[in-house]
């Protein structure tokens, strides 16, 4: 089995082994992922830190030896701030595995447990930043994608998709009873996850839709204030944790 890690800003993870192809994911700095195998110019690739599977350009690949693999596999520590670049102030991303741990110029790391208030805090900073379907930076960034980064960085692995994600936690019945943290999904009339969000409060909830935006939520789901309209339909709450440790 052959080993890489993301060497550069962020690399495309793609659903089929061309360029055309869309873009289901994407790499971050520093993670690293195992090669299934090999068709061309192209990688099949598993991320080590959700499992999600695609295929890279083998010319973005950078090998590392298994040792180092499983160094970075077994240590998940993530960081927050300086050593990712930004654009006009705003943060690439803020959620990329530590190799400065000791260095406070660069970044600091995420909390032991899990802290909800603090993932809504990180998701304030992507405001505005674009929907793009795959993405993961503020450069353009999906619903799921946003949820699992800022959960990441706040102490907790999530899964990739959001039909995944809405598996883990405990069922919130009630609107009013939901918590800062908390995840909102909603779907269509077949029954499938489409969409997901963090709840800030009972009445607001922060979102990846055209742009990270904060919008009305409500039994029926979200309010778009800007359409003047209801724009998704909550299925289901979800609560992660209050402090939930790793």
């Amino acid at each position: 089995m052959n080993y890489g890690i993301c060497t550069m800003a962020a690399i495309a993870i793609r659903k089929e082994n061309r360029h055309a192809s869309e873009m289901v994911s994407q790499l971050l700095c520093n993670e690293t992922y195992e090669i299934g195998h090999e068709s061309g110019e192209w990688l099949h690739i598993r991320t080590a830190h959700d499992l999600y599977e695609g295929w890279i350009p083998a010319i973005q690949h950078h090998e590392i030896d298994a040792a180092a693999f499983a160094s970075m596999r077994c240590c998940p520590k993530y960081v927050v701030g300086k050593a990712v670049a930004s654009c006009n102030g705003k943060l690439l991303s803020f959620s990329t595995p530590l190799l400065k741990a000791n260095d406070s110029d660069y970044a600091v790391a995420v909390p032991d447990c899990f802290d909800p208030d603090l993932m809504v805090r990180y998701a304030h900073q992507l405001l505005g930043s674009p929907y793009l379907w795959g993405g993961r930076t503020a450069f353009g960034i999906d619903c799921s994608g946003f949820v699992q980064l800022c959960a990441q960085a706040a102490g907790v692995m999530l899964p990739r998709d959001a039909s995944q994600q809405v598996n883990h936690g405990d069922l919130v019945y009630f609107l009013p009873e939901a918590k800062t943290g908390d995840l909102a999904f909603f779907g269509n009339d077949e029954g499938n996850i489409t969409h997901v969000g963090m709840v800030i409060d009972s009445e607001h909830i922060i979102h990846a839709s055209g742009q990270v935006r904060i919008d009305y939520l409500d039994q029926s789901g979200i309010f778009n204030k800007d359409k003047n309209k209801h724009t998704h339909r909550l299925v289901a709450i979800k609560r992660i944790g209050d402090k939930l440790c790793k």
